[in-house]
């Protein structure tokens, strides 16, 4: 599921960086499964994210904005976590957050 999901979004992309923090520097990738209500972003983070929950909280919360401004915004609603779509990839130092736009 995670994988069907996550190709998904990268066939339905933007990709703009975002400045954070002066520590940190994010970049993203956001998208909607088609034929669903279902938005999501990968965020990724310099320095790379570790997997840390402080770390899922601040990809959250970066998502968070940009899936507003993005898809939510216009539909006159705000972005909502769905936790069962936030994963942690170890291997791109990834965090994938999604929810639907309420």
């Amino acid at each position: 599921m995670r994988e069907s999901l996550a190709a998904a979004v990268f066939a339905a992309t933007l990709a703009t960086p975002a400045l954070a923090a002066a520590d940190f520097s994010y970049n993203m990738i956001t998208g909607q499964l088609p034929g669903t209500e279902i938005v999501a972003a990968e965020v990724v983070r310099q320095p790379v994210f570790t997997g840390e929950k402080d770390e899922q909280v601040q990809a959250m919360d970066q998502a968070k904005t940009r899936l507003d401004t993005e898809y939510c915004d216009t539909r006159g609603g705000e972005f909502v976590v769905d936790q069962g779509l936030v994963v942690f990839d170890e291997g791109t130092g990834m965090w994938m957050v999604g929810g639907v736009c309420r």
